[in-house]
């Protein structure tokens, strides 16, 4: 069985493999009553297929999933660029929630109010972004990549969104999977998708923790009658966006979206010439290079010193396997039985009291998309 069909056994693997933990999860959370436990055993579990195969193809885990040292200089732009490509997810989420429910604020307040900031920034920012990130740009790209590098941008990225479970994290969560990819080639480093991933699931833990608390003081020095905490947090919590159209979200959001969007094209820019890279991502969007991989014959690879000098050495070259096709039986499997679930929710979903977390389907909701 050759690469391909085993990184698409392993998404199967992993699919199904996080239906029958919900069922796990659901005892875990009814015996302790602890997110924590729930979030952090669904990530390990959601991460076990993965170190399989790594073990069996008997790989350095760090070479496989492209885990490099980054430049300090490097590592801030990374950090702005996190934030530059913020409006755009905001953007894209504020549209999809014209037509579908978001209830991850929901879930998320509740686990900040339940858990504390410190072990929410874990549950929400830290786990996520380093096993996550193993295995959708670790593990499924750079696979995907050594048969064609676009494609395996596209398909490593709808995977990251599909596997989210809901209209609405598949359609900023495919996205940004997208740019995560950009960005490994960029750097040629794991590391610094690590680090965006962080900062925005990061964000959003200190939004949801701090938001509530300025809302009540604000109130408290201004007064209910002209500034309502309650109505303004209830409103931050809002799934939906009914009572808007598409136009009207596209006017508050587009321009941010779009001027945020072109520094963030100067950032990463400036990321690739810093890492020695910019020609090779230039070259990923040419037709002649179908099946370039993250390692190129002319290039160097750019190596940091601890006190930040440049070392250049010969970066080896992996031959595209473009004999491969990316889509396979297991592949295909896996991605219905998410689109299974995703409609299923959809469909029949309700919105659940806060008081009846511990629903069996609000369980396997938490556990199947870590939301």
């Amino acid at each position: 069985m050759n690469r391909i069909k085993s990184v698409n056994l392993v998404f199967l693997i992993t699919v199904l493999l996080s239906i029958v933990g919900s069922v796990i999860n659901t005892w875990i959370f009814r015996l302790t009553g602890n997110y924590f436990l729930v979030l952090l055993m669904s990530q390990i579990i959601l991460v076990i297929p993965s170190m399989i195969y790594l073990i069996i193809q008997r790989v350095n885990v760090a070479q496989a999933i492209r885990f490099k040292r980054l430049r300090l200089s490097n590592i801030i732009l990374i950090i702005i660029l996190a934030y530059l490509i913020t409006p755009l997810m905001n953007l894209i989420n504020a549209i999809s929630m014209l037509y579908v429910q978001n209830d991850t604020t929901d879930i998320m307040n509740n686990i900040v109010e339940n858990n504390g900031f410190f072990l929410s920034l874990i549950m929400v920012a830290l786990v996520p972004c380093i096993l996550e990130e193993s295995v959708y740009r670790g593990i499924f790209y750079n696979e995907y990549s050594k048969v064609n590098v676009l494609k395996g941008m596209i398909l490593s990225g709808f995977l990251f969104g599909i596997i989210h479970g809901n209209l609405n994290q598949f359609s900023y969560a495919f996205a940004m999977g997208i740019v995560f990819a950009l960005l490994i080639e960029a750097t040629d480093s794991i590391l610094a998708t690590m680090i965006v991933h962080f900062f925005i699931n990061g964000t959003s833990v200190v939004v949801m923790a701090v938001y509530p608390k300025l809302f009540q003081f604000l109130e408290t020095v201004y007064g209910s009658d002209k500034f309502n905490a309650e109505e303004l947090i209830k409103s931050m919590n809002s799934g939906i966006l009914d009572d808007m159209t598409l136009g009207y979200v596209i006017q508050s959001y587009g321009i941010t979206a779009l001027i945020a969007s072109v520094l963030a094209f100067i950032v990463f820019k400036t990321i690739a010439k810093n890492s020695g890279r910019w020609e090779h991502v230039k070259n990923i969007f040419k037709r002649e290079n179908k099946g370039i991989t993250g390692y190129s014959p002319k290039e160097k690879d750019v190596n940091y010193t601890v006190e930040g000098d440049i070392s250049l050495q010969d970066s080896y070259y992996e031959v595209p396997d473009i004999k491969s096709k990316l889509i396979t039986v297991s592949l295909v499997a896996g991605i219905l039985i998410c689109v299974v679930l995703m409609i299923s929710k959809e469909l029949f979903t309700v919105q659940v009291p806060e008081q009846s977390t511990e629903n069996f389907y609000t369980m396997i909701r938490l556990f199947i998309f870590n939301k």
